[in-house]
């Protein structure tokens, strides 16, 4: 059984930020060491899978090159299922097509639900919603990094049967620090200040009310530091660091690699996400990883694999999340707990099991 993963191919596996990127290359390198049946084909990007690129053979399983090429190399190999783990228009498309032609399998794992997505802020057009549900219709089957995610799968695309999606969870390791970074002197934080951590400043991530909460209490703001990574460049962003630009403890870093992400980490003391929709939450079990404090939204789908020794639970209607920060810098330095659990549930071995069992089924 001839499997086919298609997307962005990395050198370095330790050099992806992305969690669908991340899914489809290290989950890709285990299964290839292991068994000969597992192919990629490498896009040369995501974003813009449709442009125009000179195929070109990288080794006996590995291939790069655009969309159109696909065929003729699901053809050569006797590719029987082809992998996608990030979704994206002209590729969902251009799988459509494949299956037709090729009579091959699709299996997805969904890291995004573009229909909730346009409900909640209209960052996709009507036409995108409808590739969508299309594709989702053709897929044999769909892979959703939780229970709570299936649900609303179903929630969104009530005609999906229910049987053809499957539960497993995203694999997460820490990967080594190559670079020992200063945090502190690096953003000018005095040594007696603690450090906040969130990712993404979008309307989705609830940014603002994490920046709120963190200005409007006085005796949080004026002891920590607030880091927010993620994207500069939208009009949503703009406004947010506009907004703030005069709050000294509060730093825009913009996009970083894995290796300052890892830097955070390490030198951080509470990890905060308490976004209105996360289909998994790599940063969060990242941090876990990494023994921090975590506070997260109860309604993620992530939430219902912990307990409250484990992570903070911010409930959006009853909680001042100021007062479970300031809680959370009262706990001990190492969340061991947490980090227990988030070792056990997404552990690459099971994940990577899991994931060839389900191929060799269909």
């Amino acid at each position: 059984m001839n499997v086919l993963f298609i997307g962005v191919r990395w050198d370095n596996e330790e050099d992806i930020t992305s969690a669908p990127q991340k899914i489809g290359n290290i989950l890709y390198n285990r299964l290839s060491k292991d068994k000969e049946d597992f192919y990629f084909y490498g896009l040369q990007t995501d974003e813009s899978p449709g442009e125009n690129v000179e195929f070109q053979n990288i080794n006996e399983r590995e291939a790069r090159g655009d969309l159109k090429h696909i065929s003729s190399y699901i053809k050569d190999k006797d590719i029987k299922v082809i992998y996608i783990a990030r979704y994206h228009s002209a590729i969902a498309l251009y799988a459509i097509y494949l299956k037709f032609k090729h009579k091959v399998k699709i299996v997805y794992t969904m890291h995004g639900l573009v229909k909730k997505e346009k409900t909640i802020n209209g960052s996709f057009k009507a036409r995108h919603v409808f590739i969508e549900g299309v594709f989702l219709k053709r897929c044999d089957k769909i892979i959703a990094v939780s229970k709570d995610l299936k649900l609303e799968v179903l929630k969104y695309y009530p005609l999906l049967l229910e049987e053809n999606i499957e539960v497993i969870n995203n694999g997460v390791s820490i990967i080594s620090i190559k670079e020992d970074i200063d945090i502190r002197t690096l953003y000018n934080i005095e040594s007696d200040k603690n450090i906040l951590f969130t990712v993404g400043v979008r309307k989705i991530k609830n940014i603002d009310i994490i920046l709120q909460s963190f200005i409007n209490n006085k005796g949080l703001y004026e002891s920590s530091y607030l880091l927010v990574t993620g994207e500069k460049d939208s009009e949503y962003a703009i406004d947010i660091m506009d907004k703030y630009e005069d709050y000294d403890h509060i730093v825009f870093t913009g996009y970083v690699d894995t290796n300052m992400m890892n830097n955070i980490y390490n030198q951080m003391d509470v990890f905060i996400q308490i976004s209105e929709f996360e289909t998994f939450g790599m940063s969060i079990v990242e941090s876990l990883l990494h023994k921090k404090h975590v506070i997260i939204s109860s309604d993620l789908p992530i939430a219902k694999y912990f307990n409250q020794d484990e992570v903070r639970f911010y409930n959006k209607n009853e909680d001042d999340l100021s007062l479970l920060i300031l809680d959370s810098l009262r706990d001990d330095d190492i969340n061991q707990k947490g980090y227990e659990k988030a070792r056990e549930l997404f552990h690459w071995d099971k994940i990577k099991e899991d994931y060839y069992n389900l191929f060799m089924k269909l």
